[in-house]
């Protein structure tokens, strides 16, 4: 067990201090990441993995859409959506294959009550990047809150699948199981 998290702490302080040769959803350490993640038992050493994980995903490889990115987070931070969607869209002009500008996009869009339109940014953060486990999560939260609570459990489980960390994700999927199933009654 030693000998394994001292494997994952070797492998994420690499990701820290080495630049990573590509950065974003198609940098190569992000297999081994995810199966880390998948494996490991120790809450602690999961959300290393996961910082690792976001980590990489923020990082475009271009100091232009990383600036934008940047500060478009700051505006969404701020609850300035307006300012933070322009600079996504402006993210995804320059480079429409960083799915992390999708997402954050779909992240502001969810904040504002566009949800066809996030579910649509959501869609291409997935067909980028499919591990992507906080898209899921939000797209199983925009289903919850319309409704569509089979939809919802089903992104859940996704998200689940890739990340089986995330804790809140599992009790949301509990209690639509639990409000399905007294429907059945």
């Amino acid at each position: 067990m030693k000998n394994r998290a001292l494997s994952i702490l070797v492998m994420v302080s690499c990701l820290f201090w080495g630049g990573a040769a590509f950065a974003r959803q198609d940098d190569p350490q992000l297999d081994e990441l995810f199966d880390a993640l998948v494996t490991v038992q120790d809450d602690g050493e999961a959300q290393v993995i996961q910082s690792s994980i976001w980590k990489i995903w923020l990082t475009s490889g271009s100091d232009t859409v990383d600036y934008l990115m940047l500060q478009g987070m700051n505006y969404m931070s701020q609850g300035q959506f307006d300012k933070a969607i322009a600079l996504f869209s402006t993210v995804i002009k320059i480079d429409p294959e960083f799915s992390e500008g999708w997402n954050k996009r779909a992240t502001v869009l969810f904040l504002v009550g566009e949800f066809d339109s996030s579910i649509e940014d959501i869609g291409r953060t997935l067909e980028l990047e499919p591990r992507h486990f906080g898209a899921l999560a939000g797209l199983g939260q925009i289903y919850e809150l319309q409704k569509s609570n089979d939809n919802a459990i089903s992104a859940y489980e996704k998200a689940i699948a890739v990340n089986p960390h995330l804790s809140g994700v599992k009790a949301h999927i509990q209690q639509l199981q639990i409000e399905r199933d007294k429907k059945k009654i």
